[in-house]
């Protein structure tokens, strides 16, 4: 398949144009950096020209769209904001244009966690249910966070009007091998955010994860949340379930629950599952 990577240059993105790569896709990567590193030769691109990205759908089947500012903490709020939804506007439409089939899209679970840092909780202390999954409402609590709600929403938009395959991946967490390290060494150092249910997902299982779903014989519009079996305090379920959320609705009984997110709708459809850990 032809892919388009936008945000190459990124560290998501270097993994996912690596596994594509790989994966025998033919990978037009681009960015408005460049990269020495990858197995393709970036594009030098900037997403907020709308001419631009017409030139970058030439050819394409699928694109993985990866080029947002990756967080809000610490920036300009309607830079962010602003910049990410003509970003989005314009690969999406021009994309619907060009007649692309699939678009992927790095949503967050930022998307669902409200003022997500820890001593923020959001409101009743915890989430609307457990274990999460895809469907969890939208909380954003920050103008990146909501960026990327609206992005989900113009894609399922872009579903209805151009018959377009949309799947948006609420990525949690995403580390490499140090970062898992240091979970697994000192799990209480940086638990993460009570509000994203303490969830992390590798760098290289969110990329084959995009590589699952561009092969998947999907339709429509969904919205995946991906994420390790276990959590970033490194403790069974029932553990942080009785200490971080008593008081949260569960879906199953206590005993029966082994993650805190439900991945099995993604592996139904794709035949995904993560293979980073930080269990034994």
């Amino acid at each position: 398949m032809n892919v388009l990577p936008t945000g190459a240059a990124g560290h998501l993105g270097y993994y996912a144009c690596r596994t594509l790569t790989e994966a025998g896709h033919t990978v037009r990567a681009t960015d408005k950096e460049f990269r020495a590193d990858l197995p393709v030769r970036v594009e030098i691109a900037d997403l907020l020209d709308r001419p631009a990205c017409y030139r970058l759908m030439e050819g394409v089947e699928a694109v993985v769209h990866l080029g947002n500012h990756s967080t809000f903490r610490g920036r300009d709020a309607q830079r962010v904001f602003n910049e990410n939804m003509a970003m989005n506007m314009n690969i999406f439409q021009a994309a619907a244009e060009a007649g692309v089939k699939k678009i992927i899209f790095a949503s967050s679970v930022q998307v669902i966690s409200g003022n997500h840092e820890e001593h923020k909780p959001r409101a009743a202390d915890g989430l609307p249910y457990l274990p999460l999954d895809g469907d969890v409402p939208p909380d954003p609590g920050n103008p990146y966070a909501l960026s990327k709600q609206l992005g989900e929403i113009m894609l399922a938009y872009f579903t209805r009007q151009a018959g377009i395959v949309c799947v948006a991946i609420r990525l949690p967490w995403l580390v490499d091998d140090d970062h898992l390290g240091r979970i697994k060494s000192n799990p209480r150092r940086n638990p993460g955010a009570r509000g994203e249910g303490f969830t992390f997902l590798h760098f290289q299982d969110a990329a084959t994860l995009v590589d699952a779903v561009l092969r998947a014989p999907l339709i429509g519009f969904r919205i995946y949340f991906p994420a390790s079996r276990d959590n970033r305090l490194c403790r069974s379920p029932a553990e942080v379930i009785r200490e971080h959320f008593a008081d949260t609705p569960l879906r199953r009984p206590l005993e029966q629950i082994d993650s805190l997110v439900d991945i099995s709708g993604i592996e139904r459809e794709t035949g995904w599952l993560p293979k980073f850990s930080t269990l034994p």
